[in-house]
Order: structure tokens, then sequence, then C-alpha cells
């Protein structure tokens, strides 16, 4: 496509999408775009908000707003506190994003009501808000309406073209050819997803395995990126888009137009088979691709979604009601539902494993593919000062301990902060220890402004470094710049069961561990032979991480053994090796699909 007919295109579907932001839900269209920019500079607007709207419009909802992007939640609390805040349109949708519905009442616009009975996982009585206002023919009750339709039992996706049943899986005609239908990827999003994505691809091209990869409708363009071309190529791996010249009025209609997209893509591409990624909106296009085209489909369990979804809520209170909510009922009941559609499933961990085989999926169908490194790493030593003089940062005999991560709440590295600022505070601590220790928490997320209001309110700014959002080729770097790397995780359902990317790439960097003591990191911190290769602490504990940090600065040698047991357990899991699991992944699957058909 033409470059200016492209960028012509792509102005459109970010016109289009920030539109209906803008109507349906105009504080968390600030908060997604102030989310492009770096960390400082997102506190500062936030900062200069507060003080317009306090100074200028006497406080109300820009200030409470302004509060929130500076990460200052307390006092945006304190604002909305007030019932004339609260009732104003910006100030209610604030509320909203604190997680405080109970502020919202029947005086606030009918769509803030609906959004926050929808964030509560009441869906249904979220539409309900909005018919009895007189409001059921808006654009937001019609997402609302077509994202509740898409999780009744039993529903699938319009298939407007279909094509004749392909011929089975066949490895000797050539390679198998596999279509990966995937979120996001690479390069316009890094993160723990997308990077195993990416790996997983690159391994399966060692093996002989061909792929194309298609991303969700409007993706990257929709983060973002109004320069995106329909196809990226890295490292070899071409990413195709979804970019359609009109964006879909709903989810359902968004689905179709990469089912259509998906169909186009097969006939050129002629896949043997579909790979898919959880959540339940990738699988339910995979299961109408598979139906039009007549190939089977596989689901990679990556996570389980009500569960991240009730962790992003920010108290016991409001994660219990939510763990009992109509959403999270729905999407487990659909993705299990899925799960059991799908010719053959894999998964990271046998935690998840299990917790599949408890809703009902036939567990010889699943396969367990955990988090891998790539075998280069296990080589590439760079001890912390070296990696800190690459990165330009200094501070070359610093004790520094921290994280390469998404920075969102359930990753506990505000358990992190409140640790250092204790052995900071501790006379009993070595002076050592206490004049040496930096945090460094690398990456990008909601959590961030938070994070460095948390470190200024503990006073240990001048400790901490946060360097956003890093490059990919320096990614290593920065956690080899750590003399501990610690995964503080706190204790929520979704960190149970979702062993996650970096602890195994900071056992292959040569990095001492520290993790919170939850299932899914204990199994992905143990090797075979049963040797664990990190400490493991109690989480949401500040103390015993703070005793644990000590303790590996007091005792070099302790922290050399669980090096060397961390570079035994990484070298078991490189990627070539990781990923021969595929090849009877993707056979079953074929042997299953074919066994239906037969059936008839």
């Amino acid at each position: 496509m033409p470059s200016s007919r492209r960028l012509v295109r792509n102005a459109r579907l970010l016109l289009q999408s920030g539109i209906q932001h803008l109507v349906d839900d105009p504080a968390l269209l600030v908060v997604q775009v102030s989310r492009r920019i770096p960390v400082s500079a997102r506190v500062w607007s936030g900062k200069a908000m507060q003080t317009i709207g306090t100074r200028v419009l006497g406080g109300g909802g820009v200030a409470a707003l302004g509060a929130y992007m500076a990460g200052d939640s307390a006092v945006a609390e304190q604002l909305v506190a007030d019932p004339r805040v609260t009732k104003s349109r910006l100030g209610g949708e604030v509320a909203v994003l604190l997680d405080r519905t109970d502020l919202i009442s029947q005086e606030n616009h009918a769509t803030t009501r609906a959004r926050a009975a929808w964030i509560r996982g009441d869906l249904s009585r979220a539409l309900e808000i909005l018919e009895t206002a007189g409001r059921g023919g808006s654009h937001y009750a019609l997402r609302l309406r077509s994202e509740l339709q898409l999780l009744r039992p039993g529903y699938g996706l319009l298939v407007v073209k279909k094509q004749s049943p392909r011929v089975p899986l066949q490895p000797a005609d050539g390679g198998t050819r596999v279509l990966h239908l995937v979120t996001n990827s690479l390069p316009h999003t890094q993160s723990g997803y997308s990077l195993r994505t990416h790996r997983i691809l690159t391994a399966l091209r060692e093996q002989g395995i061909v792929s194309a990869v298609l991303t969700r409708t409007g993706y990257p363009v929709m983060v973002g990126c109004p320069g995106a071309d329909d196809i990226d190529v890295v490292d070899g791996i071409r990413y195709l888009r979804t970019l359609p010249d009109r964006l879909g009025a709903t989810p359902e209609a968004r689905l179709n137009q990469e089912v259509q997209r998906a169909l186009d893509v097969i006939e050129e591409f002629q896949p043997h088979l579909i790979h898919t990624t959880t959540d339940y909106r990738n699988a339910l296009v995979a299961q109408a691709v598979s139906a039009a085209a007549g190939i089977p489909w596989v689901l990679e369990v990556r996570g389980l979604m009500e569960q991240t979804w009730i962790a992003s809520h920010r108290t016991a209170k409001a994660r219990t009601a939510a763990a009992g909510s109509e959403k999270a009922r729905l999407v487990a009941a659909r993705e299990a539902e899925l799960a059991r559609d799908a010719h053959g499933i894999a998964t990271l961990s046998a935690t998840m494993a299990d917790e599949l085989a408890s809703r009902g999926v036939d567990s010889s169908r699943i396969t367990f593919v955990p988090n891998g490194v790539d075998a280069g790493l296990l080589s590439d030593h760079l001890d912390p000062q070296g990696a800190r003089r690459h990165l330009g940062i200094g501070r070359p005999d610093a004790f520094v301990v921290g994280a390469v991560s998404a920075l969102v709440d359930y990753e506990g590295l505000d358990i992190l902060l409140r640790a250092a600022a204790q052995l900071l505070d501790d006379e009993r601590a070595s002076a050592d220890l206490r004049e040496r220790l930096h945090v460094l928490i690398a990456g990008d997320g909601a959590s961030a402004p938070r994070l460095a209001a948390l470190a200024k309110e503990l006073g240990i700014s001048d400790r901490l470094l946060m360097p956003g959002r890093v490059q990919r080729g320096d990614a290593r770097h920065w956690v080899q710049a750590l003399d501990v790397v610690t995964v503080p995780r706190l204790d929520r359902e979704v960190s149970r069961s979702v062993t996650p990317q970096k602890p195994v790439e900071a056992m292959a960097l040569a990095r001492p561990l520290i993790i919170s003591d939850l299932p899914a990191l204990r199994e992905v911190c143990t090797r075979t032979d049963g040797v664990e290769c990190a400490l493991a602490v109690p989480a949401d504990d500040p103390g015993a991480l703070a005793s644990a940090i000590a303790a590996l600065h007091a005792d070099p040698k302790e922290a050399q053994v669980l090096v060397d047991s961390g570079l035994k357990a990484a070298a078991e899991r490189t990627w070539p090796a990781i990923v021969r699991q595929y090849d009877s992944l993707y056979a079953a699957a074929a042997a299953r699909h074919q066994e239906v058909l037969v059936r008839g």
C-alpha cells in the first residue's frame, strides 16, 4: 500500500478510536495517551494538570485526574471523595479509575454508572443502566452488548467466507506451515507475551516449521503507532497486521474483520494448522477460521483472563467482589469451553495444567511448554559493574537490587521499595549495605507513577533508578546491571498460577534470585532434580524481602551457589529444546481433527 494511503488509513483508525473513547471514557483516554510518554514526563504532566485544576478551576475532576496520573492516588481519592467532584462526568470517571465505584450514585452520568458496574463485573447491570436511561442505542451500549454476547456459552463468530477442508498435517510435504493468531507483537510491544511469541517463532523456524503471524484488528495503530505498516519483519519473522479501512463498530465486528483477514492469509499461505493464544477473543477467531478453512487449531493458555482482571482491583474487598462477579464467572466458563473445543492445548506450567483439568479440559490433550531462554544468554556473563558501564548509568560500586518487568500492581515492586527503605533505616543492617544499596526498576506500566511517588514518600528517590521502557537489545544488560534480581509478586491467584519469563532469563544471565514463595514461581525456579535455584520469601512481606537481600549481600558464596544452580536449570530450558514439544502437539491436534472429520 502506498505510504500516503497507509497514513491516511491509519489516521482514520486513530481518529475513529479516539472519538469513541472520548465519548465513552474520557479520563481513561487521557491516561492511555499519557502512557506513551516517559514516566518522568507523565508525572510532571499529571502534577501540572493537578495544579491547574486546583488553582484555576478550584479542584474538581481535572485536579483528581492529574493526581492520578502523577501517581498520587491518595490525593486523587481525597478529591473524588467530595460529592461535588464525583458527580461531575470527569470526577466520576476518575473515581472509576481509582476503583472507587462505591462513590458513584444515581446522580452520575448514565455512562459513568454503567462503567462502574462493568468495572465491578456486573455486565448485565451495566447494560440495564444504559437502557433505562434511554442510551441503549448508544455506541457504548452497542459495545458492551457485543462484549457480553461474545461471552455467551456456545456463541461463535460469523464466517462470511468458507473454504474447502485442507489436507491433514503432513510434515513430509515440504515442512509444516502454521498460522499464528496473536494479540500483539514486536517491534511495537515488548512484553513477556510478545517476547515468548517471538522466541517460539524463531525456534520453530530452526526446526523447519514455517510460520505466518497475524495480530488483532487495529493493532498496532490503536496503541499509538500511526506510521505502522501492514507487515513488520523482526529477525526474519513476518508479522502481518489486520488494518481495515474502518474499524468494526463493535468488538464482535472487529473479531470478524480478523477472521476475514486470516482467511485471506490462508489462501496464500496454505497452512496446515492454526496456533493461537489466550484470551477467549483470540480463541474465538481461531475457532471460526478453523471451521471455515477446515484445518485444526491449538490454543496456548498463557494465563487466565479473569484472574488477571481480578488482580487489577486495588483492594482485597474489591478483589473478593470481582472474584464472585458475573464477569469472572462468564470469562472462566467461556475460556474453558473454548479450550475444550480446541484440537490441542499448550500451557506454561504444571499449575496451569492442573487448573485447566479442573475446568473440564482433557488432561491428555494438554502439552506442557514452559518458558525458555535463548542459549546465547548462558555464556553472556557480563558482571554488574561492566553492565552498568555499558548502559552509562554509573554507580560502579553500588549494590543494586531490582527487576526488569512490566510495572503492574501484582508484580509487587512496591514491596521491593519498602524493603529497601527498611534496610536503609535499619541501624542493624551492615554499614556497607546501607551505604551502597540502590534499587533499579526497568520497564513501564500502569504502576510506574505510583512507584515513583512511593519512593519519594519513603525518602529513597535518590536511591532509585527508573529508566522506563528499555530497548529489546538492551534488556539483558539491565538484568546484568543488577547484583540481585527480585521477583516480589503479590499473593494473587494470577501470581500463583502464571509462570513469568524473567526468572529463567535471570538464572541464564548468572544472577542470584529472590522470589515470592508462590507455586508458579517455585516451579520455574526448581531444577528437574528438585534443587531450588532462588531464595523464596513470603509474599507481601517487605521485612522478609529485606532480610533476604541483606543475607545475599553478606554471603557472596551463598549467592554464587544460587547462580550455579540457576545456570544448570536454565541450560535445561533453551528454546530449541522446549519447542520440540510443539511437534507432538501439532501432530496430535491434526489427528484429533481428522477423527472429527471422519465422524462427520
